[in-house]
């Protein structure tokens, strides 16, 4: 993908993305956001969401919980327990999102929440406002375009450092194309997949 291309297709489809992102700040149910961003590793976003939506009428039992999960998400078992104990945790979790730098905050939570790493932490933030344009999603799909604008040299195994590192490398190449960090991840979906969802 050429960088003239990113551009275009940023003018084409900015209305849609500001959109949605006004759609994430109106927002207000954050643990709904939070049990989805649980439940994405691996598995199909719509589905995800259709499991958070189903688990209202759900009895907080893992049995019961796992049922409700297993047809939707991969790792239903394990799944089921990080949502437990998010549910659980939920009072200590939800007034440190008022900590205003988003960084700290997705670090907190990566290190804190059992089953939010990086990426999980950083797509929730997104989803409830939070990330103030500051936090790389870096799963497969945003790996692979910054590969081909060549931001990046290679796909790799993904830990702390070089997260750090490639959501650096990703802001600055934001900047540079005058694209918001927010914008250009839901932009790299909508050009992989033609939607653009959560």
């Amino acid at each position: 993908m050429e960088n003239n291309v990113l551009i275009e297709s940023y003018d084409k489809h900015k209305q849609e993305i500001e959109s949605k992102l006004k759609e994430f700040s109106e927002n207000k149910n954050n643990i709904q956001e939070l049990f989805f961003c649980l439940l994405t590793p691996q598995s199909k976003a719509e589905k995800c969401w259709q499991a958070v939506k189903d688990l209202e009428n759900c009895k907080n039992e893992k049995t019961e919980i796992e049922n409700c999960l297993k047809t939707k998400t991969r790792f239903y078992r394990n799944k089921a327990g990080y949502l437990i104990e998010a549910n659980k945790r939920w009072s200590e979790i939800k007034p440190k999102l008022n900590e205003k730098n988003s960084r700290e905050l997705r670090n907190w939570l990566a290190e804190n929440v059992k089953g939010l790493g990086m990426k999980e932490a950083s797509h929730f933030l997104r989803n409830i406002d939070k990330s103030d344009n500051q936090l790389a999603i870096l799963d497969r799909h945003v790996l692979r375009k910054l590969e081909e604008l060549k931001v990046i040299e290679k796909e790799v195994k993904l830990n702390k450092k070089n997260y750090l590192e490639i959501e650096q490398k990703m802001q600055n190449f934001a900047q540079k194309e005058g694209i918001p960090l927010d914008h250009l991840d839901l932009l790299f979906w909508k050009i992989e997949s033609g939607r653009i969802f959560k």
